[in-house]
């Protein structure tokens, strides 16, 4: 999730451990202890691109870190708060839980958490909130916001914090059913549609969980549609994506595309641009994608040789997000198709 969840968890989590012996220092601490798996990205100037790709979200967002991690954060916060009347227990359970949940909090997004890492680097992704939902941020930082303006021992303040951890959990479960459900329509649009699949996933798209985007992986390729809570039926159209994996038959076993095959969990297509070659995540989609297929992915990579050693260098997309593009991403919300089928 985006910064400012993880600060809001990490914070209503310190006041739930701490909250009644040491008031606003609970929730102050908890929200740093909650932003410090993230801290992996300052590693990023120091290594390849593609190294980058395995270090975010890994050890830093393992169980085994929070294990490790919680007893030298509790240590430092108790050395500085040792008259504040918690004992150094009390501090390193208040690090284990926050750095905890964050890691937890993010394996229901779709980038992928390895939270057994060292022991495998295996990503778990629920897919079923966008990293940034305002629907679930919003209420969840104003209510701990509120906790902040309380006093330390008020029944307010408790009830606050209370009611900031439930609405999200509620509303984190909400996204889970929303999940099942937006699967089953997905599957019954592929059968009718005649799509034998191998696997396929589903995943919101930005800022809400109405409209969703589906994939479904064929022997040739991929099939993409949308649709949304709001659509007055079932059907949906889907777009067919190629894999072109002929287009790297020769770099196939480069450390480089293995590395970007085990990002993409093989969910992947192949863009040639002139001499150039794009390894494409089709599990971010392209921006755009709603009003009709292109080729402007969220995570691509242009594949680079320097004297014969494979590296990657990720490419933005080529696509201005401006008041149209929102306005059609917004009547696509509401239901309005503007696919183009195939």
């Amino acid at each position: 999730m985006d910064s400012l969840t993880q600060i809001t968890l990490g914070a209503a989590v310190g006041e739930l451990t701490l909250g009644k012996k040491v008031g606003n220092k609970a929730p102050l601490w908890g929200a740093v202890a909650g932003t410090i798996p993230d801290l992996d990205v300052l590693l990023n100037p120091f290594v390849s691109e593609v190294t980058q790709l395995s270090i975010h979200r890994g050890f830093s967002h393992s169980i085994l870190f929070a294990i490790l991690w919680a007893p030298v954060f509790g240590y430092f916060v108790y050395r500085i708060h040792k008259n504040a009347g918690a004992t150094y227990k009390d501090w390193v359970k208040l690090a284990f839980w926050a750095t905890l949940t964050h890691s937890l909090l993010d394996c229901f997004t779709g980038y992928g958490t390895q939270l057994f890492s060292p022991f495998t680097d295996y990503r778990v992704e629920f897919n079923t909130i966008f990293v940034i939902d305002p629907i679930f941020t919003i209420p969840f930082t104003a209510l701990v916001i509120a906790v902040l303006f309380t006093y330390k021992n008020y029944k307010r303040r408790k009830f606050l914090n209370y009611t900031a951890l439930a609405l999200s959990s509620v509303y984190l479960l909400f996204t889970v059913v929303n999940k099942i459900h937006i699967n089953s329509v997905f599957m019954e649009a592929a059968g009718k549609k005649g799509i034998e699949h191998t696997r396929y996933f589903t995943h919101p798209t930005p800022f809400n969980n109405i409209l969703w985007r589906g994939v479904f992986e064929t022997g040739e390729g991929f099939y993409e549609g949308y649709y949304s809570l709001f659509d007055d039926s079932h059907e949906i159209s889907f777009s067919p994506v190629n894999k072109n994996d002929a287009l790297i038959t020769d770099i196939q076993n480069s450390g480089t595309v293995l590395a970007l095959k085990w990002f993409s969990k093989n969910y992947y297509t192949i863009t040639s641009v002139g001499n150039d070659l794009y390894f494409n995540d089709l599990r971010f989609g392209t921006l755009g994608g709603w009003i009709k297929p292109n080729t402007d992915y969220v995570f691509s990579f242009r594949i680079i040789d320097e004297e014969n050693e494979k590296g990657i260098e990720r490419v933005r997309p080529n696509f201005r997000v401006d008041s149209k593009l929102l306005g059609t991403f917004w009547n696509r919300i509401l239901g309005n198709k503007q696919f183009t089928k195939i």
